[in-house]
């Protein structure tokens, strides 16, 4: 890897990802692509925005079986740094006692399990999932690559992913299907401004009772219990 330049090595990764015609390609890919980053172990999450307590999520890894069954025991989801919004749209994380201040038990459970160092590039895709690839090896010792390389080769490396799952109609990257009419969409975007029901009658020049139409057969296809949170989650997915 130190003696492949960035520029070639981009044209040569676009033409594997270019190729490929299964999503298992991509767990392939990436975990050749780790080894050559001198990394052990690879796990690469697509996590919708919403819903908000439990966001559709998807992860492809080769972290250790263990890790992975203690992970989902002690629900670390729930508290995992990597996955809070503060630090991934951060773009790239370093693995670091920073990172895990607020979590020291969750810090020290992983390098128990073989995970010491590690770091965690995180893209988005137009529809608003979060597409975070972590890499991370067993030995803190040993030189990588400068941050600002690793940093570019994971970010490509991740937006590919996000690409060629979305180019292979993959379900972890299809987002909450949703049809909305032109008068729905509008009816959103007053909700988001504040207005309520009566508000937004009189500026569509409609009656109240049809506003609250529109935003009932919303609720239903949102599966949210108020028109609050439609337009939360309307805002989140970047319909309004």
């Amino acid at each position: 890897m130190r003696d492949c330049d960035f520029f070639s090595w981009r044209r040569e990764i676009l033409a594997i990802f270019q190729s490929m015609t299964d999503a298992s390609d991509i767990t392939t890919t990436l975990h050749q692509q780790t080894q050559r980053l001198e990394f052990d172990y690879f796990a690469f999450c697509v996590r919708h925005p919403v819903p908000f307590t439990r966001p559709k999520t998807s992860v492809i890894s080769t972290y250790p079986q263990a890790w992975l069954e203690h992970y989902q025991k002690e629900n670390y989801f729930a508290i995992d740094p990597v996955l809070q919004p503060m630090n991934f749209m951060r773009g790239f994380l370093p693995w670091n006692d920073e990172l895990f201040s607020g979590t020291p038990e969750f810090w020290d459970a992983a390098r128990d399990h073989g995970l010491r160092r590690g770091i965690t590039q995180c893209v988005m895709s137009p529809s608003r999932a979060a597409g975070l690839l972590s890499v991370s090896r067993s030995s803190v010792k040993g030189k990588l690559l400068p941050d600002d390389q690793l940093n570019a080769r994971l970010q490509y490396l991740a937006e590919l992913s996000l690409m060629t799952l979305a180019r292979l109609e993959d379900p972890s990257v299809e987002p909450m299907s949703l049809k909305l009419s032109r008068r729905e969409r509008e009816i959103l975007q007053w909700t988001g401004e504040g207005k309520t029901s009566s508000e937004i009658a009189m500026i569509l020049s409609i009656s109240e009772n049809t506003v609250n139409f529109h935003q009932k057969n919303m609720q239903k296809k949102f599966n949210a219990p108020n028109k609050t949170q439609i337009a939360c989650y309307a805002a989140a997915m970047g319909i309004i």
